[in-house]
């Protein structure tokens, strides 16, 4: 009888560890598949943000690469623009230097033109008092010693002198005179050629006194006869 309980208490208790068993392991196995389908679950939407996460991130990256290329053309703009306007600053300067040369320029022509009007003026003043000086001596000699005075060639003047042979008092003895670039006068032909001509003239230059030039040259021509 004792075994038979004995038995009997050991059948009932493996039974109970088998029932346990069993329900540990439906246990565990229900506990396990919830937790890999959460596992799942969690696993996807990591995915999820992480290929969200690198979308925006690669959007990001393009983003700065175009706002780098935005900077970098920008820059070369700015750079291009501030060469132009040194360019253009030497290119002013360059200007101005020459507008101030060419006002100086000006300036020293004007003076020039002034002195040279102030000197022509002065030579006329000076050659019409010579030219009066002349007449009054021409008609001097004219009346005493037959002497003509031509304008000839511009300004030059022709004189010519009578009565000089007195085997043939028409017989004509001239030179051609004109006052040049210094205002003084110059002998520029004499027929018949006198050798003394060029010392008259040099005399005539040192005295300024033409009556007494006019008188020599007649003196000479005379002494060719």
């Amino acid at each position: 009888m004792d075994n038979f309980k004995e038995d009997s208490s050991n059948q009932l208790n493996d039974k109970l560890n088998e029932t346990r068993m069993k329900l540990f392991n439906m246990w565990e196995s229900c506990n396990l598949t919830g937790l890999k389908q959460k596992y799942g679950e969690s696993l996807k939407m990591i995915k999820e943000r992480c290929f969200e996460i690198y979308e925006e991130e690669k959007e990001m990256y393009d983003k700065v690469q175009l706002a780098k290329m935005a900077i970098a053309e920008q820059n070369a703009l700015v750079e291009k623009m501030q060469e132009d306007i040194q360019i253009a600053n030497q290119k002013f300067e360059s200007d101005e230097k020459q507008k101030q040369e060419v006002l100086e320029k000006i300036e020293q022509l004007k003076e020039e033109f002034a002195k040279k009007q102030e000197f022509i003026y002065t030579h006329n003043q000076e050659n019409k008092a010579k030219l009066k000086e002349l007449n009054r001596s021409a008609e001097l000699f004219k009346r005493r010693m037959g002497l003509e005075i031509r304008r000839v060639y511009g300004e030059q003047l022709q004189f010519i002198f009578k009565y000089i042979n007195s085997k043939n008092p028409e017989q004509l003895f001239t030179f051609l005179l004109k006052f040049n670039e210094e205002g003084n006068y110059e002998v520029m032909s004499c027929d018949p050629p006198l050798e003394c001509m060029p010392l008259l003239q040099e005399k005539l230059k040192e005295t300024n006194n033409f009556p007494a030039f006019l008188a020599n040259v007649r003196k000479a021509f005379i002494a060719l006869v």
